[in-house]
């Protein structure tokens, strides 16, 4: 490990992570499997620039954005297409992910020694396919149903922040928390709630991420 992040790490208490292009490679293939049934079922596909600005929003948002953007109706009169929708999306999804993807090497290599350190996920992803993840990566120990927070309704990952902190981590510093994220929004909501930030560059978007430490996916 990088001697300045093992630094960092060193007297912290809690980790807050998110999980596509955080933990693992899957945000491209998320999008992968919209881009699928887009394309059956709309013929269209979303481009990256677009794709970049709906990340990390719950998907019964940005569907509604997709719409506005691209001129389609998702969701049909009563609302009922988007459930089949994300049906469809999620099941496309769920076969591309268990069977391709993986966690980042250095996620190994940061999960050891963590005895004693709160670790806590926060995603806007589907819960049942998370666990699902987690499970075949040997991660459902470490992220479970305690410390694994779904980002739903009209809530955001900042709420969630908020929270972990305030009625999880009692009388913890701000400083003595850290979060891992691959989007600057989020990273920007870390440091103003005192975090420290580690941000993570995993070649999705235009984006190069800042924050307190950077770790490069693509060769850590």
């Amino acid at each position: 490990m990088d001697a300045k992040l093992k630094k960092i790490l060193g007297d912290k208490r809690a980790y807050i992570f998110d999980l596509d292009g955080t933990i693992a490679d899957t945000e491209r293939i998320h999008w992968e499997a919209h881009n699928m049934v887009l394309k059956k079922r709309f013929g269209i596909e979303v481009d990256l620039p677009h794709i970049y600005s709906y990340l990390g929003t719950p998907e019964s948002v940005f569907l509604k954005q997709i719409e506005k953007d691209y001129n389609i109706d998702i969701g049909g009169p009563k609302g009922k297409g988007y459930d089949k929708y994300i049906k469809e999306r999620n099941k496309t999804a769920e076969k591309l992910i268990l069977k391709t993807a993986k966690p980042f090497p250095f996620m190994t290599e940061l999960l050891e020694g963590t005895f004693g350190i709160s670790i806590f996920l926060v995603s806007a992803q589907n819960r049942s396919l998370i666990h699902k993840m987690l499970q075949s990566w040997g991660l459902l120990g470490t992220f479970t149903d305690v410390n694994t927070f779904i980002v739903e309704g009209d809530k955001t990952k900042p709420y969630y922040y908020d929270f972990i902190f305030e009625k999880i981590l009692k009388n913890a510093k701000p400083e003595e928390v850290v979060l891992f994220e691959d989007v600057n929004k989020y990273l920007e909501e870390g440091k103003k709630r005192g975090f420290v930030t580690v941000g993570i560059n995993n070649g999705f978007g235009k984006e190069e991420v800042v924050s307190d430490f950077t770790i490069d996916a693509r060769t850590a």
